[in-house]
C-alpha cells in the first residue's frame, strides 16, 4: 500500500461509484444534440416535401386558368390551400412566381421559415431559412 492512500491500489477498479454520473454528463450532450438534430431535419424534410408538393399543386392548378393573370391566382390560390395544414403557415412568408411559354406552366415557390419555428434554432446547423421549389405542367395543346 502506498502512504497515504486508505485502500489498495487493486480494490480501485471495483470502485464503481460515481462512474454512472461521469458517463452521463459526458454522454447526455452527445445524446440530446443528436436527438435534436434528427427533430430539426425531419422538420426541415417534412417541411420541403410539403413545398414541393405546393408547387406542384399550384402548377397543376394553373393549367385550367384562361390567361396568364387567371393561371397565377388559380397558381396562388393553390399553393395556399396545400400549405395551409403545415402548422404556423402564413401567406407573406411565401413568394410565388408564375411563368410560362407556349408549352407549359411553371410555379417557383420559396418559402421563409417563419421565427420561432425549431428549423431556426441555433444549438445544431440547420440549412436554408427560405425554402425553394418549382414544378412545371405542360399547357394542352390547342
Amino acid at each position: 500500500m502506498i502512504a497515504g492512500m486508505k485502500r489498495p491500489l487493486t480494490s480501485l477498479p471495483q470502485d464503481m461509484r460515481g462512474t454512472a454520473m461521469i458517463e452521463m454528463a459526458l454522454l447526455l450532450p452527445l445524446f440530446l444534440m443528436l436527438l435534436l438534430g434528427i427533430l430539426i431535419y425531419g422538420q426541415y424534410f417534412l417541411l420541403a416535401h410539403s413545398v414541393q408538393q405546393a408547387a406542384n399543386d399550384g402548377a397543376r392548378a394553373a393549367i385550367t386558368g384562361l390567361d396568364a393573370a387567371d393561371r397565377r391566382a388559380v397558381a396562388i390560390r393553390a399553393v395556399d390551400r396545400s400549405m395551409g395544414g403545415i402548422g404556423g403557415y402564413r401567406s407573406e412568408l411565401r413568394s410565388v412566381l408564375v411563368s410560362e411559354t407556349r408549352e407549359a406552366v411553371t410555379v417557383d415557390l420559396a418559402y421563409r421559415v417563419p421565427e420561432g419555428n425549431l428549423l431556426r434554432s441555433t444549438l445544431v446547423p440547420t440549412p436554408a431559412e427560405v425554402i425553394r421549389a418549382r414544378a412545371t405542367f405542360e399547357l394542352p395543346a390547342d
